[in-house]
């Protein structure tokens, strides 16, 4: 086998080399410092929900609506409104919009980094919240439900920064106003909130009936697994016709 064989067998995949750059960009010491700080403030909501009446249904409200409600998904579109834009201010999206690899690879590989800061940062400090309670049977859907929440939010929130100007507002928008205001109100626009699928998994883990977070487990796991997948193909076909200065 020849030398320069062996060395493109050691070289890592396009897709590969893609992910560890937008890694990372992502990972700076503000943002890492700024989602551990929200994990901090759950962890001390989980300690004191033991001390509740009723702490398992105060854990999982803690939980659902502060974790996944709000924790997540902020940082979710933190990370993933500025993994493209990152590259922009850097100068480096014009070098890799000309690199001949496939044009699906850089929004897929963003929304990968994204879930690979922001799982971690969120879920540990969510099942130290649901431990410190004594409520250790949400472990499984804690883990599950900030997968699947990321993956939804990830893919959407990264066509945004894709497809809109000033993204982080827009994203900051659905969250605060849609997600944690209309979607409570109205049964109907809870359909359209991320977060209200994500939420029903560790409510149903519970045994709890929680407003808002009343979906099935069938349609918990899927309708976050499309939605993220839909976010995918926007963001590929806004990348494939971006025009890049």
């Amino acid at each position: 086998m020849s030398s320069a064989a062996v060395t493109a067998g050691r070289r890592p995949s396009s897709f590969v080399a893609l992910y560890v750059l937008v890694l990372r960009l992502q990972v700076t010491t503000m943002r890492v410092a700024g989602v551990l700080a929200l994990g901090a403030l759950a962890v001390l909501l989980g300690i004191l929900s033991r001390g509740d009446d009723e702490p398992l249904r105060a854990t999982t409200e803690v939980a659902v609506g502060f974790g996944l409600g709000l924790v997540l998904p902020l940082a979710t579109a933190w990370l993933a409104t500025s993994s493209i834009g990152d590259l922009v201010e850097d100068r480096l999206l014009v070098y890799l919009w000309l690199k001949p690899v496939p044009r699906w690879q850089l929004p897929a590989a963003a929304i990968l980094a994204t879930g690979t800061v922001v799982v971690p940062l969120v879920a540990v400090p969510l099942l130290v919240a649901v431990v410190a309670a004594g409520a250790s049977q949400l472990i499984g859907a804690v883990v599950l439900a900030c997968v699947l929440a990321v993956v939804a939010y990830a893919g959407v929130f990264v066509a945004v920064g894709l497809w809109l100007r000033r993204a982080l507002w827009w994203c900051l928008l659905y969250i605060l106003v849609w997600e944690n205001g209309l979607a409570r109100a109205v049964d109907g626009a809870a359909r359209l909130s991320i977060a209200s699928y994500a939420q029903s998994l560790v409510a149903s883990s519970a045994d709890l009936a929680v407003s808002y977070a009343d979906r099935s487990t069938s349609s918990a796991v899927i309708v976050p697994l499309v939605v993220g997948a839909i976010g995918l193909v926007l963001a590929v076909i806004r990348y494939r016709r971006a025009e890049i200065d």
